[in-house]
Formats: C-alpha cells, structure tokens, sequence
C-alpha cells in the first residue's frame, strides 16, 4: 500500500468520523493496552501480548486547576464519595470541573479495582476486572449559578445578576461492575490478522439521586451595600427530587442487596481487523510488537440498564412561588444532595423511588495507523449506541473529536490526544505517559496549567504488572 493512498484513506476517515474521547487516552488506544483496552474493546483480548497482566489500582477523574491547590483537602473522586458521604462534598465538588461547558454539566470518576488479564493460549485470553464508576450530569444550569457555586455566596467574588431560567436537571450516578472477559483472535495471515471479543458484566451497588424542574427567574442579590454576603432568590419553582437510597456509609456486603441498591446485567462487544505486514524487526528474533500498517476496531460497550426496586427510597414533588438560598443551603444541598434538597423544599407529596437507568451504552469506531515502527496515529469514534429514554437519568458519554499520535513499546506508551469536546468550544491538549508499571495522565494540560476554574480535564493514575509472551519467529515470519 502506498502512502498516498494510505494518506487519502485517513482524509476520508477523519471527514467521515466525529471523533470521540477515550476513558484513558493513549492506553486504550496501545497494543500494549490490556485490560485498559479491554474496557474499551474486548478483542483486544485476542492474540494479546501478554502472558499475564494484573492491574493492581488505578483512578481517574475529571479536575480543574484547584484540584492541585487543595490536593489531600479534596477528591477527584467526588461522584463516586457522594453515596457514602455527607461530610464536605461541596468543599470537594469544588476541585472537578465539568469537561462541558455553556450549561451542560458532565464530571466522571472511575476506580479500577485490582483486575487480571490471563492468556490461556496463544490466541485466547480472559480478563476479570473490578470497577466502580461514578457521574454527575446537569441541563440547563446557568453560568452564574455555577460561578456562584464555586465562588461562594460569603465572600464577596458572586457578583449581582439575574436571569430567566427554564427547565433545569442535575442526577448523580454510580454503580460498581465485575466484569468477564474473553478474547480470541480468528485470523492470524501474515497481512490480514482478526480479533473477536465480549464481556459480560453484573452490575452492583448503583445509587442515583436528582432534582429537575423548572425555575422561571433566578437573581444573585447583596444584602448592604458594606456587606460580603450575598442571596440567591428563585422564582416560580416547581420541581421533584429523589434517591434510590439514602446517603449512607460503605459496606462492601450491602453492594450485593438489592433492597439497597440497584442491580442489572450488561455486555460489550468488539472486534479488531488488522492490515498489513509490512514494519519487520528482521534484528530481533523474538520481538512480538505489531506489524499492521493500518488496524480497523468497532465495539459496543454497557449494553444494559440498571432497575431500582430498593426499599429506603424517595421522591417529593412541589412548587414554590419564592426561595431564597443562602450560603449555609447551599452546602446542605451540595453535602446532601437530594436529601438536603428535601429538607429545604419539602413536600406533601411523597412516594418511593422505582425505575430503571440506562448505561453509558456506547459505539466505538476506530483506525489506528502505524506511520513508522512503534509510531501510529490514532482516530477514534464513540457515540451513543441508542437514544436516551430519560435524558437526565440514563448515563451519556459527551462526544467528541479526538486524533492522537502515539509511540509505544512493551515496556512503555507516550501520547499526546487532541480532543473536541462537543459543547466545549475549547480544543483539549492531553498528555500521557506508561513507563514501566506506572502511567499517569490528563486528556487537557490546560488543567495544569491555567487558573480559571472553568478549565477542566480528566487526569488518571495507575499501577499495573505483567509477563509478556515471548515466540521466537519463524522464518516464515521473518
């Protein structure tokens, strides 16, 4: 294949596809990925390069720059505290940053517990993992309310101002999964090589709580003109507030009931198909490392939905002509969620909490082409598998536009994704980094960098130790 055409190739892929972005960025895009990939596409299983590999911990979530100012005062961890914490939510909610912008809001935390990826030939692997994942999702919320939120209602920085608002909706989610995998890989020709994959998921220990309504005016007021603290009023309020359970704390056993927490199974599918035999180590006799000149991937992932039938439930309904909110509600609110929210705007109307949430079910498409050994440029797509039956509950992945170069060997992965968030008008500029059992990363440097509290990203850390497989080549492979 000449690069002309293989350039020609790329144009149209990149006009055709609205990219999206990766959970880990760089990883779930390398041949070395493993498990990181497996998530993202379980035909990375096939064929996989290593023997063994044991993810022992790794954490992710979206931040802002004060994150690195308040580091060990607060957690990028937030959504996933929130279900079993009351104490200084508001005060750590305050180091995340929606990686949406306008009056979208969209913040993520994910834990992957320790996993294991086993090779049972050279052709098949399988792969338990353990992860938790949490989200904070939000329509409709005005800029000045977010600016208040962050700057505080007692210190002075919430400047007057006023507006109409409209319908609004703000949910937390979680839930925790243990995921089986198995991967194989079908086609194994020197220039054609195909991979197939699934996982089956049981999906445990999930919480949702959420308020949504309408507000008609909103207005930010000082109370004297010498005065550091300021009122938010809101006007013709009519809203519902509810939790599948109440705010309480963690017992791993409690996860497994579902009188308190939702349960629900789900499925990922992908496959991989890989072109080309072209980038040889014809020197070393025992290097593994891929020699696609272009590989192909489609997946779909969390094909399934979560059913609440949990006992300690609630939801109220009402509506207000006039509420005033001052600092000490708003961290009530912010600390209690729709508890706290309960407790200001009681309600007459109560009834418990049943229904079903849909998964961030997704469509990955990709094409990752090697331009020099160990050197690929990577495109990936991802976008929701099906509409959304309830927008506010049902899990979504923002998409986006990502193109990122990559250079990697066994032993270690430097990328640097491009990512166009849609409804952020700012490009993000990732950056990460795999030496060894360690990578770290964020998927916008703005983060590092820039003081707003408007720029946010996802940052990611983690440990992982493997075996890689070692066959000498054949002389039909060389």
């Amino acid at each position: 294949m000449k690069f002309t055409h293989l350039s020609g190739w790329l144009a149209s892929i990149l006009i055709s596809f609205p990219l999206l972005g990766q959970d880990i960025p760089g990883l779930q895009q390398s041949n070395y990925g493993g498990l990181y990939r497996a998530s993202y596409n379980p035909a990375a299983l096939g064929g996989s390069p290593q023997k063994f590999q044991i993810n022992i911990l790794s954490l992710g979530g979206s931040i802002t720059r004060r994150y690195f100012d308040f580091i060990g005062k607060n957690s990028l961890l937030t959504p996933l505290l929130v279900p079993h914490s009351t104490k200084e939510i508001y005060g750590r909610s305050r180091t995340m940053g929606s990686i949406t912008s306008g009056d979208q809001l969209f913040l993520a935390s994910d834990i992957r517990w320790p996993s294991v990826l086993l090779a049972l030939d050279r052709y098949q692997s399988i792969a338990v993992q353990f992860r938790s994942r949490g989200f904070i999702q939000g329509s409709q919320v005005p800029a000045d309310i977010q600016n208040l939120y962050k700057r505080r209602l007692d210190t002075g920085l919430a400047p007057a101002s006023s507006g109409s608002w409209g319908p609004m909706g703000l949910a937390q989610l979680s839930f925790s999964e243990i995921d089986f995998s198995y991967g194989v890989q079908v086609l194994d020709l020197d220039a054609h090589k195909l991979r197939l994959g699934a996982t089956v998921k049981r999906i445990i220990g999930a919480r949702t709580s959420y308020v949504r309504g309408s507000i008609d005016q909103y207005e930010v007021r000082e109370q004297a003109a010498a005065s550091e603290i300021s009122t938010l009023i809101l006007k013709d309020i009519n809203y519902e507030s509810g939790y599948s359970q109440a705010s309480k704390g963690l017992r791993i056993g409690d996860l497994f009931d579902k009188q308190q927490y939702g349960a629900g199974w789900a499925m990922d599918l992908g496959v991989t198909y890989e072109l080309g035999n072209y980038w040889i180590n014809e020197k070393e006799s025992f290097d593994d490392s891929p020699t696609y000149l272009i590989r192909l991937s489609a997946s779909v992932t969390d094909l399934g939905s979560v059913r609440y039938k949990t006992a300690n439930s609630s939801v109220v309904r009402g509506n207000l002509s006039e509420k005033s909110i001052g600092q000490s509600e708003m961290e009530t609110i912010s600390d209690r969620g729709a508890e706290g929210f309960m407790e200001l705007f009681p309600s007459d109307d109560t009834t418990p909490f049943q229904g079903s949430m849909q998964l961030p079910q997704a469509l990955h498409l990709e094409a990752d082409v090697q331009l020099v050994q160990g050197f690929f440029l990577n495109m990936s797509k991802t976008s929701r598998f099906k509409p959304a039956d309830d927008e506010l509950l049902d899990v979504y992945l923002p998409n986006s536009f990502t193109i990122g170069p990559r250079w990697e060997n066994e032993d270690s992965n430097v990328a640097f994704p491009v990512t166009f968030i849609e409804g952020n008008k700012k490009v993000s500029i990732g950056a990460v980094a795999h030496f060894g059992p360690i990578f770290v990363g964020v998927n916008n440097m703005g983060t590092l960098f820039k003081k707003s509290p408007n720029s946010a990203g996802m940052a990611y850390i983690g440990l992982s130790v493997w075996k890689m497989k070692r066959r000498m080549k054949s002389r039909q492979d060389k």
